[in-house]
């Protein structure tokens, strides 16, 4: 309330200051014109000033006003000529009059004209590409810009869309539109026409602050949620919405308004990319997008920096009391200082399109270890966690075949291990490259297995060698269902004539109910955390001191 009296205030001083010059150059013209002779000197033509001038700061009519009275003053009340006291030809002051009069109004509409295309270009430059009734980032900016000098209190509730891509590509471009045109409708009801935003295609923001309707924040919840729980159905189809909402409250921070609206999309990014939910700002969310971004930028340099090393868990045959082999897991110490998990780096190394070459660095490593091991009577079988990504295509497996090859290796001797959960995902075609590594002599195993979707099934279609019972179920061998269950696990794979083994076994009591199990093979810290190379010949040397 304060800023629009300030404003007004501003506006009238300004106009007030506008009126006294034109008055001043009307008077100070025509005081000129007289002292210098009259109307025969040309310099009555200084007249247009003022009168441009008024078509400038105010429009056509006041042109026209100033034309009247500047021509008038200039007129019958100015002599042709002061010192003989000859009076003007009433044709020549009002031809004259007309003329200013003509000037001040075409000069006026030229500007009208000029400022409405201008106004019309700037309303065009705030409105979306892709929904002409919703304003667009830039307008979205500037109001928030006004709410932020203002002092009002707000909030940004970014929505964004997730599949509508894929709507539109596979289903209907119009259904795609309606969606959103219908969707911001209702938040339109919530927060007010001018409160709904457009950022590129599948996403609105809303711009909510104290002229929102009571219980706002609620309502425009339970119409998202409405929307994610329901389907659309068209064409005979039934599609989900999929929304991910983020919210950012504003509490007075010296923030600009792009900073602000990137937070409330921020805080959507939380989540699974495809689940449906409502997400507020916060500030150590960013930091680890953050903290994401840097070890992205770094990992694209560990394979040259060698920060990449591999290290060794042993597997053990609980049934002969053996090391049976060994599994190859990759670790990074980041500038040879500090460790990043792999939980961390391999997922992000799958997303930027990295795990290539980190699957390429792991299994060249374990492939020159085993035959430095084979070269000391150490005959130890490693498998290595293969990405689905890098099994599909012809050119991994290629290159592994060449670098066997190269170095006289026995494929036998390695081990892909592949979740069932990726299984899962990519049935045929995966299926059918393990068939083809199978019959190149190379073993397969089925990683943490339980916990995907083909469990026993369809276990029996899949080509494996060993079965991998997932860590989740040792942790609660200790209840009579999971162990049931477990035994069940261990059956089946025997009738299929395959080999057990369990991962994350840590306790005695986990292992001596394995063993009453039948369990084939168990790994875990119970025995050995994962080794480097030297360190693993030696729990190698003692282990089988230890048996003998």
């Amino acid at each position: 309330m304060n800023s629009t009296v300030k404003r007004m205030n501003r506006n009238s001083s300004t106009n007030l200051i506008k009126i006294l010059l034109i008055c001043f150059l009307i008077i100070a013209i025509s005081f000129f014109v007289y002292i210098t002779g009259g109307t025969k000197k040309v310099f009555v033509h200084l007249m247009y000033i003022p009168t441009i001038l008024s078509s400038l700061f105010w429009g056509t009519y006041a042109g026209l006003a100033a034309g009247i009275v500047c021509g008038i003053l200039a007129g019958p009340f100015m002599p042709l000529d002061v010192s003989l006291g000859i009076m003007q030809d009433p044709i020549n002051w009002i031809s004259r009059l007309i003329m200013f009069s003509l000037i001040g109004l075409l000069t006026g509409y030229m500007i009208d004209r000029i400022n409405r295309l201008n106004k019309e270009k700037q309303e065009r430059n705030l409105i979306s590409p892709f929904y002409n009734h919703l304003p667009n980032e830039k307008k979205l900016f500037s109001d928030i810009e006004n709410c932020i000098k203002s002092g009002k209190q707000f909030k940004i509730i970014s929505i964004k869309i997730t599949n509508l891509n894929e709507i539109e590509k596979y289903v209907d471009n119009k259904l795609a539109f309606d969606i959103v045109d219908d969707l911001a409708k209702k938040l339109m009801h919530y927060c007010g026409e001018k409160r709904v935003y457009s950022h590129e295609k599948d996403e609105l923001i809303v711009l909510a602050c104290e002229n929102c309707v009571e219980g706002y924040e609620e309502k425009i919840k339970k119409e998202l949620d409405h929307y994610s729980s329901f389907p659309v159905s068209t064409n005979g189809y039934k599609i989900r919405v999929s929304l991910k909402v983020g919210v950012y409250v504003h509490q007075d921070e010296d923030n600009s308004p792009i900073e602000i609206y990137n937070k409330s999309r921020i805080a959507y990014e939380q989540g699974e990319v495809n689940e449906s939910d409502v997400y507020y700002y916060d500030d150590s969310f960013k930091d680890k997008r953050r903290e994401i971004q840097d070890i992205t930028g770094a990992m694209l340099e560990s394979i040259n920096r060698n920060e990449l090393f591999v290290v060794y868990q042993p597997k053990i045959d609980i049934v002969n009391n053996k090391i049976s082999g060994a599994e190859a897991l990759v670790r990074w110490k980041r500038n040879g200082k500090n460790f990043i998990g792999p939980n961390i780096f391999i997922p992000i190394a799958e997303e930027i399109g990295f795990i290539d070459k980190i699957s390429k660095f792991v299994f060249s490593s374990v492939v020159s270890q085993v035959e430095i091991w084979k070269s000391k009577n150490m005959n130890i079988k490693c498998s290595v966690n293969t990405s689905v990504k890098d099994l599909i295509h012809d050119e991994y497996t290629l290159w592994a075949s060449d670098l066997i090859t190269g170095k006289n290796a026995n494929r036998s001797d390695y081990e892909f291990e592949i979740t069932e959960r990726q299984i899962a995902y990519n049935d045929k075609k995966l299926i059918e490259k393990m068939h083809y590594l199978k019959g190149l002599g190379y073993q397969l195993s089925i990683d943490d297995f339980g916990t995907g979707y083909n469990s026993l099934m369809s276990v029996g279609e899949i080509p494996f060698d060993k079965l991998k019972i997932d860590k989740y179920f040792i942790d609660r061998i200790d209840k009579t269902e999971i162990a049931e269950l477990v035994r069940l696990f261990i059956e089946y794979a025997h009738t299929l004539g395959k080999t057990v083994i369990a991962e994350g076994v840590e306790t005695e009591e986990q292992l001596n109910k394995l063993r009453k199990l039948k369990c084939d093979e168990v790994q875990g810290y119970y025995f050995s955390k994962p080794l480097l190379p030297e360190e693993f010949e030696a729990f190698y040397i003692e282990f089988d001191k230890a048996d003998k």
